[in-house]
C-alpha cells in the first residue's frame, strides 16, 4: 500500500490548488435540528441501508481491526495537518483505535483535480489494489456522482479478528502423482449454524476527493466526510433522494445544505459499528445504530 500511497501523493501534489476551505475552527456545532416525517424507526433504518455498502452474500460487515494511520495529501502542510488531526479525533471518539505517530499510513485523503478520472487510471496502472473487488463494485463506485470516490482493501479473518492459519494440502491423483496448494483454514472451537465464522478486516482506506467540489466546505466538514468514508464501507447512491435525518453523508450532494460536521446519526452509525462484534452483519448494525442514535437523544448528547 506504501506505493499506492506515493503514487497518490505524486498526483495530489501536482494538483492541488488553493485552499477554499474557510473554517479551521474545532468548536461545537451549531444545534442540530431533526426533523423526523417518518417513524423515526423506519428513517434510521432506511438511511443506514443508503450509507452501508452491503456485504457480499454471508459476509460480515467490514470494519478496521489494527490501528488507524492517517495522511492527507493534496492540500498545503497546514490545512492538511488540520484534517488529519480532526480525523484522528473523531476515530478515537467513536471508538475505533488511532495508530502512534510515525504509523505506516493505511488511510490516505487525497485531494485531486479529478477524483473519477483517477479512480479509473489507478485501475489501469495498480490493479492489484482493486485484486478483491468484483466488476460491479467497482462500477457502483465510478457510478457515484459527488465529489469524492472511497474504497477500501480487506482480509479474511476468522470471527474474533484473528488472521486465518494457512495451511498446505496435498492431494493424491486418481491417475498418479499428486497436487500440493495452500489455502487458509478456519479452526473453530465452536461450531454455529447462526454465527458466521469469519470477519472482514478493512485493511486500507482511500479516499479521494475532487478540488472542484470543496468550495465552500470547512475544514471540518471534509475531515468529518473522510472519516465516515475511511472507518465504513460506505457511498452516496441514493443520498439526494432526500430524508429526515441528516448526515454528513450529503456533503457533496448538490443542492443540499450539508450539515456543520457529523450528526448525531453519523456518531450513532460509527460508534455501534465499532462496537458491534467482528462478525456482525447488516441487520445488526440497523438495531445497534437505531438503539445508539435514540440513547445520543435522550442524553441530549450533540455532535461536538
Amino acid at each position: 500500500m506504501a506505493k499506492l500511497f506515493a503514487t497518490l501523493g505524486a498526483i495530489a501534489a501536482l494538483n492541488a490548488g488553493p485552499v477554499t476551505a474557510q473554517d479551521v475552527e474545532q468548536a461545537a456545532a451549531p444545534e442540530e435540528i431533526v426533523v423526523v416525517g417518518e417513524p423515526e424507526e423506519d428513517a434510521v433504518r432506511n438511511l443506514v441501508g443508503k450509507v452501508t455498502r452491503r456485504a457480499r452474500v454471508d459476509k460480515p460487515i467490514g470494519r478496521f481491526q489494527d490501528p488507524v494511520c492517517v495522511k492527507v495529501v493534496g492540500m498545503p502542510e497546514g490545512a492538511a495537518a488540520v484534517i488529519a488531526e480532526r480525523i484522528g479525533q473523531n476515530v478515537e471518539a467513536v471508538g475505533a483505535d488511532v495508530a502512534a505517530p510515525e504509523c505506516q499510513p493505511n488511510a490516505l485523503v487525497a485531494f485531486t483535480n479529478d477524483a473519477g478520472g483517477e479512480l479509473i487510471r489507478l485501475r489501469e496502472e495498480e490493479p492489484w489494489i482493486f485484486d478483491d473487488m468484483r466488476e460491479h463494485e467497482f462500477e457502483r463506485i465510478v457510478a457515484e456522482n459527488d465529489g469524492a470516490r472511497a474504497w477500501h482493501t480487506m482480509m479474511t479473518r476468522d470471527r474474533y479478528g484473528r488472521p486465518l492459519q494457512r495451511v498446505r494440502y496435498v492431494i493424491e491423483l486418481p491417475l498418479g502423482g499428486r497436487r500440493e496448494f495452500e489455502a487458509d483454514e478456519i479452526v473453530e472451537s465452536e461450531a454455529s449454524r447462526i454465527r458466521t465464522p469469519i470477519s472482514m478486516e478493512l485493511t486500507n482506506a482511500v479516499v479521494l476527493i475532487d478540488l472542484a467540489h470543496v468550495e465552500g466546505k470547512t475544514f471540518r466538514q471534509l475531515a468529518d466526510y473522510a472519516t465516515f468514508r475511511i472507518l465504513a464501507s460506505s457511498g452516496s447512491e441514493g443520498m439526494d433522494e432526500g430524508g429526515s435525518i441528516p448526515s454528513i453523508m450529503t456533503l457533496f450532494e448538490s443542492g443540499s445544505t450539508p450539515p456543520a460536521g457529523m450528526t448525531t446519526f453519523d456518531i450513532a452509525y460509527l460508534t455501534a459499528l465499532y462496537d458491534l462484534s467482528y462478525h456482525a452483519q447488516h441487520t445488526a448494525l440497523q438495531n445497534a445504530t437505531l438503539r445508539r442514535y435514540r440513547q445520543l437523544l435522550q442524553a441530549g448528547r450533540l455532535p461536538r
